[in-house]
């Protein structure tokens, strides 16, 4: 009897407990509540999962009208905080309809609502939501205003349309050099002004190349005028000839609808401006080399909007402005200091610290905003009279190039946060500016160690 006792013990781990053993056994996660009258949201293509007390879940369709019967049992509930994962596009709809009828909407990012795995459902996304939502666990995302957010979905559809159109530019490219024309060789760009010129006349059957010629700018006839004469020798057929105009047209009618957008952009940005203060613009534009708005008064109407003269910083001309109002808007109020806006765009070093261990990690891929800056650090690298450049060669000689303009995109977004928080106008010092302060900085240590070792420094002065 004593040895099937302890048989038994010995196997207990192995037999099936019974269900009201289980249900004893589960525990129901509590955490402190922040908010009230909050409500977690999971938002899918077909239906979306909603929970108001983190137990309950009612799922609705996600056609216009299931959309306010959601909003009508959130009311009924006294429902006044709401908070969503963004997913895809699917959020901007529910958003704005849960917005107009009066609910606080918190969009979250769903890297911070992940649960275990192999736990994952609809309805359990939608109560995890509501539960750390409740206690004041989840962070908001940030949506610009209505006007702000028009001006984001139109630049990037303008750059999207871009994009669409440079397939059709190396397309044209392609033909050239099937007929041995080899014009790509001489100028930079065929889709600039003399190269466009040069193909229409092509296609129009014009064969002279002295014609040809005389249709390029002026700088190119004088320091390439043989090189181009040279090139546009070719064996001309009519087949690629036939599908070169089909890519000619498809690329101009991508210009019409680039040249669409910006007057869309132009009445939008008109119609923010009429809220603003006029301002005396006494500074002239930076070129603009790729893809330039045709916007009327672009410079005014950006400094009007942002209430400062952002263009003064290295590299940021009127074009990139546009894309960074659409992207961060002009309130900064949201971030308590330079390092959190930092943060956010994904330029700041990641440093995880253990104990004693302390090490350097990958970084989180950057936003939007923070791409941007990346993309002007790395057109000032190779600058001769920019103290910025100078900071990223020095820095790419001890790391690499990838962490050099993270680095200085870091820089530029401080430059941008002060100035739109302060109204400090930034200034360029110049590369030997900055160099005067790393000689300074290195006189400032060798003095440190001198004075802790008991040795005096004395400088060389070099005789005339």
């Amino acid at each position: 009897m004593a040895e099937c006792l302890i048989t038994l013990l010995s196997l207990s781990h192995k037999l099936p407990l019974c269900k009201s053993k289980i249900k004893s056994m589960q525990k129901v996660t509590v955490f402190e509540t922040i908010y009230e009258h909050a409500a977690g949201i999971d938002i899918g293509a077909e239906k979306i999962f909603v929970s108001v007390d983190g137990r309950e879940v009612v799922s609705f369709g996600t056609f216009t009208s299931d959309y306010y019967q959601c909003a009508e049992y959130l009311q009924q509930k006294g429902i006044r905080h709401v908070a969503m994962e963004a997913t895809g596009v699917y959020w901007m709809a529910l958003y704005a309809m849960l917005e107009s009828c009066g609910l606080k909407v918190c969009l979250v990012n769903p890297k911070e609502t992940k649960q275990v795995k192999g736990r994952k459902t609809d309805v359990k996304d939608c109560q995890w939501i509501q539960k750390l939502f409740s206690s004041g666990i989840l962070r908001q995302s940030f949506i610009p205003e209505v006007k702000y957010m028009e001006v984001r979905q139109l630049v990037r559809e303008r750059l999207d349309i871009i994009e669409m159109g440079s397939t059709y530019v190396n397309k044209m490219q392609k033909c050239l050099e099937l007929m041995n024309i080899k014009v790509k060789q001489v100028i930079s760009q065929i889709h600039g002004a003399s190269g466009i010129k040069m193909i229409q006349a092509i296609i129009a059957g014009n064969r002279d190349k002295d014609y040809l010629l005389s249709l390029c700018d002026k700088r190119i006839i004088s320091k390439k005028g043989g090189a181009v004469l040279k090139a546009l020798e070719g064996n001309y057929n009519d087949t690629y000839l036939f599908i070169l105009e089909q890519n000619m047209r498809m690329w101009e009618k991508h210009q019409e609808q680039i040249q669409i957008i910006d007057d869309r952009i132009n009445e939008l940005l008109g119609q923010m401006c009429k809220e603003k203060e006029p301002m005396e613009i006494k500074s002239k534009p930076k070129p603009i080399r790729h893809h330039p708005p045709k916007i009327k008064d672009l410079h005014g109407m950006l400094i009007r909007l942002y209430g400062v003269n952002l263009s003064n910083i290295s590299g940021i001309n009127d074009y990139t402005l546009l894309r960074l109002l659409g992207e961060t808007g002009i309130d900064m109020g949201r971030f308590p200091s330079e390092k959190h806006f930092v943060s956010w765009c994904g330029l700041s070093p990641k440093h995880h610290s253990s104990g004693k261990m302390n090490k350097r990690v990958k970084g989180t891929r950057c936003n939007k905003a923070g791409q941007i800056l990346k993309e002007v650090a790395q057109g000032l690298l190779n600058s001769k009279y920019i103290a910025i450049g100078c900071f990223m060669r020095k820095l790419r000689a001890r790391k690499d190039s990838a962490i050099a303009i993270k680095a200085g995109a870091r820089k530029l977004a401080q430059a941008y946060y002060n100035a739109l928080t302060k109204g400090m106008d930034y200034v360029e010092q110049g590369t030997k500016k900055y160099e005067e302060h790393i000689k300074q900085r290195e006189k400032a240590v060798l003095y440190k160690l001198a004075k802790k070792h008991n040795m005096q420094l004395t400088e060389k002065h070099e005789v005339v």
